[in-house]
């Protein structure tokens, strides 16, 4: 019979399911049909007043109320603080929780968001059950605190600088294990170059910069995108608009035939487009910087959105695998940079190479060995 994982997730965000969903897929590689995954968000599940509406109110704070989001952040980034909020909400949604745990039936439970893993050890405790939670932690750096907690029975780092600071919050150093991040596995080396640029249809021999602001399309975009145009003629660009149609019908208006922009709205082949690119300029969501750098490519960091982002930029600037820079003009003058011949200047291709690229795969192989010591 195969073996059922659970996983913890809130949809606070397209990452956490992001990362599920990678580890779905890597498990699904590995084991075939010996493992059946199941995804449940357990903060709507709650149908707590506030919390069931987590994924919008994130959404909203995140893109309009910054600073409300960064005070709520801060305000609760303690691990003692975190114990007393879990004890105090949990008995609330105690009987939500272990329905939707009974409707699974779980052999192990992976929790990919920072809310949920003192809620499902609290779960496991009350109802008695015995299966293993692992923490998968899919922020970089400057992480909040509730993701360490020591009663999680492993605790999976996606850098070496969250692995120390798992460990300056608690969490025991046996149970600290630095995998990589959980990037889904079309994100690789295997794509060509030529053959993505080929797919898309564009210019294969043009200097390409892939233009991003995740699924909203949020960012200075169109600031940015109109600069290189005139800044930078004879880059290719790749502008990925995301759910903002308004941007996409604006920035697509007037486009000429051959013209070396292309516009798109959301996408799902997004490992096309950074295989077919040479840099890429995104926002610091710790997703699609993993992705990029899994695919060697370089960065570009727009912006951070919340202060749990801030130390991605650190991560990417100090490292040497890209840049951090918000304003057009400098981004401009830094892909333009990129095509001379002292290119080294900015990027460290050794250390670009050493970010783990399969930290699903490793996570997946982690998970079945602690599925095969329950039999």
């Amino acid at each position: 019979m195969p073996k059922k994982i659970l996983f913890a997730i809130s949809d606070t965000g397209g990452g956490h399911r992001s990362a599920a969903l990678a580890l779905t897929e890597a498990i699904r590689q590995a084991a075939g049909e010996d493992v059946n995954c199941t995804m449940v968000d357990f903060l709507k599940a709650t149908q707590l007043p506030g919390i069931r509406n987590a994924p919008a109110i994130y959404n909203y704070a995140s893109s309009r109320k910054v600073w409300l989001y960064d005070f709520f952040f801060r305000l609760t980034n303690d691990s003692r603080r975190m114990d007393r909020i879990t004890n105090l909400l949990f008995p609330l949604a105690a009987s939500r929780f272990e329905a939707e745990i009974r409707t699974v039936n779980p052999d192990l439970v992976v929790v990919v968001h920072p809310l949920l893993v003192r809620a499902i050890c609290a779960a496991r405790k009350k109802g008695g059950f015995r299966w293993p939670v692992i923490t998968v932690v899919t922020d970089l750096v400057s992480f909040h605190a509730s993701w360490a907690y020591a009663e999680s029975d492993l605790c999976l780092a996606p850098t070496e600088e969250a692995a120390r600071i798992l460990a300056q919050y608690g969490v025991p150093p046996e149970k600290i294990i630095y995998t990589g991040f959980p990037v889904h596995p079309k994100f690789s080396t295997s794509h060509s170059q030529q053959q993505a640029r080929q797919a898309l249809g564009i210019n294969p021999d043009a200097f390409t910069v892939l233009i991003t602001g995740g699924g909203v399309g949020s960012g200075k975009m169109y600031d940015i995108v109109k600069t290189l145009e005139k800044v930078c003629p004879d880059k290719q660009l790749l502008v990925i608009t995301g759910n903002n149609k308004e941007l996409y019908q604006t920035l697509s208006a007037g486009r000429q035939p051959g013209s070396l922009t292309h516009v798109y709205g959301f996408v799902n082949n997004m490992e096309t487009m950074m295989a077919a690119s040479d840099i890429v300029v995104t926002k610091a969501g710790p997703g699609t910087i993993m992705e990029v750098l899994a695919m060697r490519r370089p960065l570009v960091i727009t912006q951070a959105v919340g202060v749990q982002e801030t130390g991605n930029i650190d991560f990417v600037v100090n490292h040497k695998l890209g840049f951090s820079c918000s304003d057009p003009a400098g981004i401009a003058q830094i892909v333009n940079r990129m095509t001379q011949p002292d290119a080294a200047w900015a990027v460290n291709s050794e250390n670009l190479h050493k970010i783990p690229a399969d930290g699903a795969g490793k996570i997946a192989g982690l998970i079945r060995e602690r599925l095969a010591s329950l039999t």
